[in-house]
């Protein structure tokens, strides 16, 4: 894909979570249950950056842990609801800013987490460049912890393979492996790259991590998340 398409479509997703963002909000008022335990690896006085943070659904489970906590969106209404929903947090708490370019100095954050957001990015070079943004804000050994949708299943697949067909023919500007979904009534458009393990492992490892662990963790829908433990090399 090239660089001008896939920030074009970037912003037409950024827009659809700007558009939806109280009907999303409130479709995720607390954190997922099967995967809270991924908090476990905070400790105390950790500074912990949430990337994606959305409505900030994270921030109550780390400041639990004694940690101190950042979360950044580049949706301007989610970072609206997260402020709206944590109405006594400090300065700087949530922040609006790019996951490809992150406003945030070097080597800052003992642990990242990202939580169903490389799905949306479009291209291997932007996604490249999320992985190498996480990376550099990392103390050296920090972790990385991030999930996305497990989206290579019977619901996805012939949408899929079609966006593949056009693909090869080159009338569309997605890649092998992208669709386009849809949120709420009104249909809003969101981008999404449905990733293998062998993918998203691969992905990180060539930008500056060493993958601990991958897991496939089901959703109470039956929906899957491959969720990825790394740490910066």
């Amino acid at each position: 894909m090239r660089k001008e398409e896939a920030q074009k479509i970037a912003a037409e997703t950024r827009n659809t979570y700007n558009t939806v963002a109280r009907k999303f909000s409130d479709s995720r008022a607390k954190f997922w249950d099967e995967l809270a335990f991924l908090v476990e690896h905070v400790e105390r006085d950790d500074h912990v950056l949430d990337i994606g943070c959305g409505n900030g659904r994270l921030f109550p489970l780390v400041t639990k842990r004694h940690a101190a906590y950042t979360g950044i969106d580049y949706s301007e209404g989610l970072i609206q609801e997260a402020k709206r929903l944590h109405p006594h947090i400090p300065e700087g708490t949530f922040l609006v800013g790019d996951a490809t370019a992150l406003p945030l100095p070097d080597d800052a954050f003992d642990i990242a987490y990202s939580f169903a957001v490389i799905h949306h990015i479009p291209s291997k070079e932007l996604r490249a460049e999320f992985v190498r943004e996480a990376a550099r804000v990392l103390h050296p050994g920090g972790l990385f912890v991030l999930t996305a949708w497990e989206l290579w299943t019977p619901r996805h697949f012939i949408q899929l393979l079609l966006n593949a067909y056009k693909s090869m023919l080159r009338t569309t500007p997605l890649d092998i492996g992208d669709l386009m979904l849809t949120f709420g009534k009104d249909k809003a458009p969101r981008y999404l790259h449905a990733f293998t393990e062998r993918e998203i492992s691969t992905l990180l490892t060539k930008n500056g991590f060493a993958v601990i662990d991958v897991a496939h963790i089901a959703r109470p829908s039956g929906e899957k998340n491959i969720v990825v433990v790394a740490r910066k090399r």
